[in-house]
């Protein structure tokens, strides 16, 4: 079997696509998406999955604690952290979880290596803030903050 040269991509104009739908019921469309009765309705659902979506969190997070020594491993368990924890009622885990991104992220861009005891001490605080019954907001913050505020030197350090 001999390989065939790839074809060259074909533009079609945006325009050039069939409508899916008119412009009246398009409008109807956003009506019926922005009434109280969907709010309602979309409420519920999200309530009603709550708790597989906490259950999925708390699994990552063992994940992100057994992949301490794989950054790359620890950054992607964060990122789907910070994505659903706080739909799933882990406000302060998600919180912590989107600090330990923005610092691996930051410290990517600018060339510079992580500080892997940073690294750990925002594992931890994400394990510890998930592993707490009722999500201590006003606790949570002031440990966010200060997580927040050891990245903030670091990267100043850094860069």
């Amino acid at each position: 079997m001999t390989k065939q040269a790839p074809a060259e991509a074909q533009f079609i104009a945006p325009d050039a696509y069939p409508q899916m739908m008119s412009k009246q019921a398009a409008a109807n469309a956003m009506k019926v998406l922005r009434s109280a009765q969907t709010a309602v309705k979309a409420q519920v659902a999200i309530e009603a999955h709550v708790p597989p979506m906490r259950a999925a969190i708390l699994q990552y997070v063992q994940e992100l604690e057994d992949a301490s020594g794989d950054l790359r491993a620890v950054f992607d368990k964060a990122h789907e952290i910070r994505g659903f924890a706080e739909t799933a009622g882990l406000v302060t885990t998600g919180r912590i979880a989107d600090i330990l991104c923005r610092y691996m992220d930051d410290m990517y861009r600018i060339g510079k290596p992580m500080d892997t005891m940073i690294v750990k001490l925002h594992v931890s605080a994400i394990a510890r803030a998930a592993g707490a019954e009722d999500d201590d907001v006003k606790m949570g913050e002031v440990v966010a903050t200060e997580l927040a505020a050891l990245v903030a030197r670091r990267l100043t350090e850094a860069r």
